[in-house]
């Protein structure tokens, strides 16, 4: 069809699809009317036998089967949907098929009218024409101008053929006709504005239905997404609402808790599904009962029959029912326990951390203790355990220290408590009768804590100092009494480890002291006041010195000079001896290119030193690259204490420093372990046997066939013998005797600077 949609159908195609739709929506309508109308035609020929009404019949029939043939083809292609054009198409065919059969039924009212005075045919006629035009009025209102075509096709032919026929009535009834057609134009135009408006109250029915649906769907959403459990009740306590939450939580089903059911019922559904007991049933039928008899809202926190917690809420709603909420706090609560537990203990032992132990320890002391006992402080500290957590790892160290601390709650009386301090300290609180008891007790401690562990297939053993503190002697105050139990452990730590100290105040006067010589040692090693000091180490048989023991000494600008015993243990324990070792060793090589090239010069290095190989390598090739000592007169001297360490890493570092030419000699043989497998496994080009020994050379055998002994051995592995302490011309003899190849004491010179050493060449060589 030509043309295009009017702006209206473009602007609400909905409303346009429906009016097109209206107009084949009545099939058996459209049928009949059509049928009728043919037979209109019909029925005039017959009555009046005029052969014109032949033709008009035919043309009826051709008009009807175009217009049946528009409804069949519309009906069989509307499940498909239409576009805005296509709906137009079907609007012009529709509106050409009825304007053709409006028109040919008016043609014939006409002719009816105009030339036969067969009265049938007229009142037939004008039968149809009025109630065709009615049906027109009713059935498309909504479209006037449609209307309107129609009624001018169906009545102006009528009462034109009203005013030309011979019967003057006949004219008085074409005016009725006039005003009928007046008369429908304004119905229709009343009925169109009465559709519109009923159109536009259902367009806005719709919305707010949809409005509603999308609302309930919303407020679904947002019931059934809420971490509460949601019941809503009317002033009857029946049920009105509630969400899949509070479903879920309590173990029902959508049909166990129907809209309408009241409390009672609800209860019995919890009990059923052994989700609450009857007595939390009961009392959460009470909170429900006395906050809507009373208008005021209450909370309750009831256990499951699974062990969940839950916090009922009730509140009361503005019509006077309740609103009743479920929280499940298990998760809460039981993250708030371990937040509390992590506060108070320690993650890896699960003892008490050092601030739950500090809460107890002030609660102790304060409550004071029988007057037939005493609380005793035990300040645990493992030794050498970081030389666990290095050479096997921290999760080996971890295990170790969850091993240790099962083994202290296993020795600790009943009563007693057991906490981790931190790292590798632990704390212990104590009733014991008498310090006698306490030493007991630590010792057994001490002895249980070394029994051998398995660490990842490998058994490790540790030993553990413990420093003893006793209520209220030694502290009144949590603080007063952790500050005497940790310098009763300094005190065992300085006396050898692996033993338990009481504290007394001759500790504290020993750590003042010693603290105070931290301080001077600290100033003297920043200020230059260390020196070194040579002693010889001379060919036992010739009295030739073969090389210097450079001897680190601290003169002390107002307390004089403090001996190594005292400062040495102090540098190792504050790590102030790498510095002063490095120092030594470049001093030491810038001191021996002024002697001799076939002397060579020993230096002593700690086992502290050793735990930073990279470190103290790096030392020895500065000192060596400094002074530009050959390598070879530079002689390493290490104790057996530093070889029990750390076997493997010590081996490594000896040989590293090896390859470069750096020789190395076993001091104080004899003292430790004494294990002849050090002579094998260490590449040492000499062993120096303890001073011990030569003071019973004379007179003790035993000495005698141990030094022996050793020299045979020595002598197998291409080793040097040197003994210490040589101060008589008769010990010097026996040595020789038992094989010895050096000797070193005050027989052959008293260590002395190097000043001291130049000036004694110089007159010797005068």
């Amino acid at each position: 069809m030509l043309g295009r949609p009017p702006s209206d159908a473009i602007a609400n195609p909905q409303a346009y699809r429906v009016l097109i739709d209206s107009l084949f929506s009545s099939p058996t309508t459209l049928v009949i009317g059509t049928i009728v109308g043919t037979l209109a035609p019909l029925f005039c020929w017959y009555a009046s036998e005029n052969e014109m009404f032949k033709w008009y019949t035919l043309a009826a029939a051709i008009v009807a089967v175009f217009r049946l043939s528009t409804l069949l083809r519309y009906r069989m292609a509307r499940s498909g949907g239409f576009s805005i054009s296509a709906l137009w198409s079907w609007d012009r065919e529709y509106f050409v098929g009825a304007t053709l059969f409006s028109l040919l039924i008016g043609t014939v009212s006409f002719a009816a009218l105009a030339f036969t005075h067969n009265v049938p045919s007229h009142i037939m006629m004008i039968g149809i024409v009025i109630s065709f035009s009615s049906g027109y009025v009713a059935r498309n209102a909504g479209r006037p101008r449609f209307v309107i075509v129609q009624l001018i096709c169906f009545c102006a032919p009528m009462a034109a053929g009203l005013l030309v026929s011979s019967d003057r009535f006949y004219s008085v009834i074409a005016l009725y006709i006039v005003l009928f057609i007046l008369t429908n134009i304004s119905i229709v135009f009343s009925l169109n504005r009465n559709l519109l408006q009923l159109a536009a109250a259902m367009r806005r029915s719709e919305r707010l239905a949809a409005s509603l649906q999308h609302k309930n769907l919303t407020l679904d959403s947002a019931l059934n997404s809420m971490t509460h459990g949601l019941c809503l009740f009317g002033p009857d306590l029946k049920l009105e609402v509630s969400n899949t939450r509070f479903l879920e939580l309590y173990g029902l089903s959508a049909d166990d808790v129907p809209v309408g059911v009241g409390v009672d019922e609800i209860g019995a559904s919890l009990v059923h599904a052994q989700t609450l007991t009857p007595y939390s049933v009961a009392d959460l039928k009470d909170l429900c009962r006395r906050a809507a008899e009373s208008s005021q809202s209450g909370e309750r926190e009831m256990l499951s029959e699974s062990g969940r917690t839950y916090v009922v809420t009730v509140e009361i709603t503005g019509d006077g029912g309740i609103l009743m909420l479920t929280e499940d706090v298990s998760a809460r609560k039981a993250a708030a326990a371990q937040i509390e537990r992590m506060a108070h203990c320690d993650t890896l032992t699960g003892l008490p951390n050092r601030f739950r132990f500090g809460e107890v320890l002030k609660a102790s002391l304060k409550a004071g203790v029988n007057t037939d006992g005493k609380l005793a402080l035990f300040y645990v500290d493992l030794d050498d355990f970081k030389v666990v957590n290095d050479s096997q790892g921290h999760e080996a160290g971890d295990h170790l220290l969850i091993k240790l601390a099962e083994r202290l709650l296993v020795v600790i009386p009943e009563g007693g408590l057991v906490g981790r301090f931190g790292g590798d300290e632990f704390l212990v609180l104590v009733n014991v009768a008498d310090e006698s008891i306490a030493l007991t007790l630590a010792q057994r401690v001490i002895a249980d804590l070394a029994e051998p562990i398995d660490l990842q297939g490998k058994m490790v053993s540790v030993t553990a100092s413990i420093g003893i503190a006793l209520a209220p002697e030694h502290g009144a105050e949590p603080s007063e009494l952790m500050r005497s139990a940790d310098m009763a452990l300094y005190s065992a730590k300085a006396g050898g480890r692996n033993m338990a100290i009481l504290y007394t105040p001759a500790i504290a006067d020993a750590l003042s002291h010693r603290r105070e010589l931290e301080t001077d040692l600290r100033e003297a090693t920043r200020t230059g006041r260390l020196f070194l000091n040579y002693q010889p180490i001379v060919d036992a048989r010739t009295n030739q010195v073969r090389s210097y023991e450079a001897l680190m000494r601290w003169h002390h600008p107002e307390k004089g000079p403090i001996s190594p015993v005292d400062f040495i243990p102090i540098a190792e324990q504050t790590g102030l001896i790498v510095g002063m070792g490095a120092w030594a060793l470049r001093q030491a090589c810038a001191d021996a290119t002024t002697w001799p090239d076939k002397i060579s010069v020993a230096v002593n290095v700690s086992a502290f030193q050793f735990k930073t190989p990279s470190k103290l390598i790096d030392a020895v090739k500065d000192a060596l690259l400094i002074s530009g000592l050959s390598p070879e007169r530079l002689e390493l001297e290490v104790t057996e204490s530093l070889l029990i360490a750390d076997q493997e890493r010590t081996l490594e570092a000896i040989r590293t420093l090896r390859r470069l030419g750096v020789r190395f000699s076993l001091d104080d043989f004899g003292t430790g372990y004494s294990s002849l497998a050090y002579l094998a496994r260490y590449p040492f080009s000499k062993v120096k046997i303890d001073r011990t020994f030569a003071e019973h050379l004379t007179s003790d055998s035993p000495s005698r066939a141990i030094i022996e002994v050793v020299c045979q051995l020595a002598q197998k592995f291409g080793m040097r013998v040197v003994v210490e302490g040589i101060e008589t011309e008769a010990q010097r003899r026996v040595i020789v005797a038992l094989g010895v190849e050096q000797a070193q004491g005050w027989l052959f010179g008293r260590p002395q600077t190097l000043e001291a050493m130049t000036e004694a060449r110089s007159r010797d060589a005068a």
